[in-house]
C-alpha cells in the first residue's frame, strides 16, 4: 500500500495514522511488515492545495476482503492526500501440461489437415489429445490383419533414344 499523507503531520500523528490501518489489516487477518517512510516531497501536481505530502509505503498480507475495508477508510480520512493498494499475484505452481509428449518416432503427432476451430503455428506439428490417440489405439487393435502386399518386380524402363538436334538456318531475308 501507498501512502502520500498530509505534509503538516508531525510524527506522532503519522504513527497514529499507520496504526490504525495496521490494525484494519490485522483484523482480517492480514501481517503487515515495517513501513516504508521516504518523508516529505514535492508532489507532481497540487493535491487539496498542498505541493509537498509525506510519502509512505506499507507493504502487507492479507485477504482480499482487507483491501476493500482499506480503499474505504483511506477515502474518508482527511490524513491520507492519496492512496494505492497493490495487490501482487501469488507465485503459481507449473501446472502439468495436458497433452501428452511426443515421442521420437512421431507418435501423438497429427499429420493431415486441421478441423475447423483449431488452431495451428506454422511449421509446429499438432499433437494428438488423449481421447484421440487412444481412439485410434483401439481402431488399430480391432482392425483385422491384412496381409502385407508381396513385392513386386521393378522391371527396367526403357529410355527412349534421344533425337539429334535440329539445326536452325537463318532466316532468309
Amino acid at each position: 500500500m501507498a501512502l502520500v499523507l498530509h505534509p503538516e503531520l508531525d510524527e506522532e500523528r503519522q504513527a497514529a495514522v499507520l496504526t490504525r490501518y495496521r490494525q484494519v489489516i490485522e483484523r482480517h487477518g492480514g501481517a503487515v511488515e515495517e513501513p516504508n517512510v521516504w518523508g516529505k516531497r514535492r508532489l507532481a501536481y497540487e493535491i487539496n492545495d498542498q505541493q509537498e505530502g509525506i510519502y509512505v509505503f506499507v507493504p502487507f498480507q492479507a485477504e482480499t476482503t482487507a483491501n476493500a475495508e482499506l480503499d474505504r477508510l483511506l477515502r474518508i480520512d482527511e490524513n491520507v492526500l492519496r492512496h494505492l493498494v497493490v495487490v501482487r499475484p501469488r507465485p503459481n505452481p507449473p501446472k502439468p501440461s495436458p497433452m501428452p509428449d511426443a515421442s521420437p518416432r512421431g507418435e501423438g503427432v497429427r499429420s493431415g489437415p486441421v478441423p475447423a476451430g483449431e488452431r495451428q503455428s506454422p511449421g509446429l506439428p499438432v499433437r494428438r489429445s488423449e481421447v484421440q490417440a487412444q481412439q485410434a489405439a483401439q481402431v488399430q487393435e480391432n482392425a483385422p490383419e491384412a496381409e502385407a502386399p508381396a513385392p513386386v518386380a521393378e522391371a527396367p524402363v526403357p529410355v527412349a533414344e534421344a533425337e539429334p538436334p535440329v539445326e536452325q538456318q537463318p532466316a532468309q531475308e
